[in-house]
This record gives C-alpha cells, structure tokens and sequence, in this order.
C-alpha cells in the first residue's frame, strides 16, 4: 500500500528510532524543526519529541484519508487500524494507539526558514472524536470480568497545515507502507524513512555512505561506545537491521545496503544504493511455501497462485469477530490468514471461520487447540480440489475494512 506523506518526513530523519525525553530539532533544506518539548501556550506543559512509533500511526492514519477528497476528517475502525499499524489485530495495540494518537495531538512543531524570522507552530492532529458506551461483550446479567464500559475512537482530524502539505503534490512523497511496517526494529523503519532520499542517485558503484556514528546520532538512537558494538546494532539479532533495510521496495527499485569499515578504521560505515533493475516482492517467499504448494495440489495454477497473491485482502471486521469467538490466536498469524484468504477466497475463508467459532460454541475440543485446528482445516482446504474455477470473491477495492 502506498501512502502520501509530506516530502520533509522522508528527506531528513524527523522520526527519532528510540523515545525521547527532550525538545529534538533537525534540519530540511532551508527549513528547520523543532519537535516537542515545548507548548506555546503552557510552558509548564513539555509534550514527547515524536519517534518512528509515531510516525507509523501517523502513517497508518494518512492511508484511510480517501485520495482526491481534501478532506481534514479521518475515519477509520481500531481493529483495522491496528493492522496497518503493526500488520496485527492484537488488543495491546488498540491501547498502545490511542496513547500515540494523544501523543501526536499534544505534540507541537515549530518551523523556520533560514531566511525568515518567523515561526510557525502547529500540531499534526487538531481533533480526535471519542465515542464511550457499555461494553460489546457485557450485559446486565454478565458475569464477565470484563470492563462494563468501552471507549472508542470515531474519527481523527488532521491539522490544517498537514492538509495543506498533503494536498500539494509537489510537497509529497509516496510511501510504501507495507514495506515501512513489515519491519519490526524501530532503528531499520528510522533509518528506512530517510535513507532512500540520500541513496537516490547512487548506485553500487558510488554509494552513499554514512559512518555508523555520525548515522545513529542523525536518527536519534544511543550511540554505542566502541566500532564493535555500533556494528553489532545491526547485524545481531534473528532477523538483522541491515537485513531488514536491504533489498526493500523503494519507489525507483530496491534499497541496497552493506557494511564497510572506514578508512581510518575507527568506526564502521553505512553503503547504501538504489538497485534500479530490481523488482522485488517481500511477498515472494510466500509463493515457494507450503501454502502455495498446498494451492497446487488442489487444481491451482500458478497464473491464479500469481494473480490471487497480487490481491492480498485484509481481515474484515467481521472476520476478525469469527476469530476471537473461534478462541484463533491473531497475533503472529495475520499474515498466514491474509494468504489463505487471498487463495480460498472470501466465501470458503469465512466458512472455515464460523465453523472455528462453532466447534468452540458448541465445547467441541480441539487435539491441541483451537488454532491448529483452523490452520488444518485451511490447509486442507487448499489441498482439495474443487469443480469450480477459482477466482477471486471481491476486488481488493471492494472488501470492507469496517
């Protein structure tokens, strides 16, 4: 999914990668920020400098505003939100939004151009909608430990002065959200947001390079005291920083990066270079899996395998309802859900939920738990094959993300 974001959010590291305690100032060209720390008409009051946390609900807030519609009004569902948020319908994720929406209403930005005197102050959100009512799951007659009463979020309004950025395209970048998102280290989405603009014009041979030091001070993480351990931030771990930074989507090709010693030897620096032949999907691994097999083996050819997986759907609301009362562990299996989706189609997916939902309705006990037992059914699913041709239940842009 690709989003408009203002130019200035991906030309300089405004985006810290860790929480920050103090007012932050970067500078864009002739245009300097401050972020933070400050309010201009409570000095007592010093809100947070804003991080990539902020920038990604900033960002999974921009893709519900419609395209063409200059519209300031965001209107949304929190269980969708939170999948574009952290590509999970988690509860946790619900609460961690709402204190980051506040975040970013209470959070100012000062900016001045370098010739001018003038500051102009404005926040990214003017207004959140706040809807409190007695809890879904609740009744007078409940014995549920659960709270008797809700609160949810209706819509966020965007600052004029965002708008005005959004609305121009020559003040916009697009942004590849799912790329921005897939990314689980705060360092990778910090260095991702402002790295492609510098690596532009280079090129493997002539890469942009960037000491380690000089680096994670831009984007405002720790700096380790030694080469050794400012290199460890990004090759330890799983899944490495500079493993999640190379080869991703960039609107011109593929970000490229890798690590070099500098000249002097005292510190570590970053290469980085558009791979302009590149056309990479970070769906790919995907396709050679066990549920593309399992595809296969049930009549699929890859022409449908190829072309349902270009129509990644997103989880309904309703869908999301079918899980939960199934007792289906979401959090580490939204993507896994995603593709069987996009292959079984929306009718067959929905089925296969609600008779999760009924076997826990109805005490059906499950050999190891209910979410092994969706994942088989859906498995076989796949594999058996069916008289009708396969194809796809709805257009991408007809599936509702109530």
């Amino acid at each position: 999914m690709r989003i408009a974001v203002p130019r200035d959010f991906v030309l300089c590291p405004l985006f810290a990668a860790t929480p920050q305690t103090t007012s932050r100032s970067v500078t864009v060209g002739d245009r300097r920020y401050q972020i933070g720390g400050f309010h201009p008409l409570n000095p007592a009051k010093t809100p947070p400098s804003l991080d990539v946390r902020h920038a990604r609900a900033l960002f999974a807030l921009l893709s519900f505003r419609k395209p063409f519609e200059c519209s300031a009004k965001v209107e949304f569902s929190m269980s969708e939100f939170c999948h574009r948020y952290a590509r999970s319908y988690g509860g946790r994720y619900a609460q961690e939004l709402r204190l980051l929406l506040g975040d970013l209403l209470d959070t100012y930005l000062r900016v001045q151009q370098s010739k001018s005197e003038i500051l102009r102050t404005y926040r990214l959100i003017e207004r959140i909608e706040i809807r409190q009512g007695p809890h879904p799951c609740c009744s007078a007659k409940s014995s549920s430990n659960l709270p008797s009463s809700a609160t949810w979020i209706d819509s966020v309004t965007l600052s004029n002065e965002l708008c005005i950025a959004l609305d121009d395209l020559r003040e916009t970048h697009q942004l590849n959200l799912d790329s921005f998102t897939t990314m689980r280290s705060r360092l990778a989405q910090a260095i991702y947001l402002y790295l492609p603009s510098r690596a532009h014009h280079h090129t493997e041979n002539q890469p942009f390079e960037i000491a380690l030091t000089r680096l994670l001070e831009q984007v405002g993480h720790p700096v380790p005291p030694t080469r050794k351990l400012r290199k460890k931030l990004f090759v330890q771990n799983a899944t490495p920083v500079l493993e999640q930074l190379d080869q991703v989507p960039v609107l011109s090709g593929s970000l490229r990066v890798r690590l070099e010693e500098t000249a002097t030897g005292e510190d570590y620096k970053l290469l980085a270079w558009i791979d302009r032949d590149a056309r990479p999907s970070r769906s790919a691994p995907h396709r050679t899996g066990k549920v593309a097999q399992a595809f296969m083996e049930g009549g699929g050819s890859q022409q449908e395998l190829d072309r349902r997986l270009a129509q990644m759907p997103s989880i309904t609301e309703y869908e999301f309802s079918l899980l939960e009362r199934g007792q289906i562990r979401v959090e580490g299996n939204e993507r896994f859900l995603r593709l069987t989706k996009a292959l079984l189609g929306e009718s067959r997916f929905e089925t296969l939920l609600a008779e999760a939902k009924g076997d826990v309705i109805e005490g059906r006990p499950a050999t190891k738990n209910p979410t092994a037992r969706l994942i088989h059914r859906i498995m076989e699913g796949l594999r058996t094959p069916k008289k009708e041709s396969y194809s796809v239940s709805k257009p991408l842009g007809q599936l509702s993300t109530a």
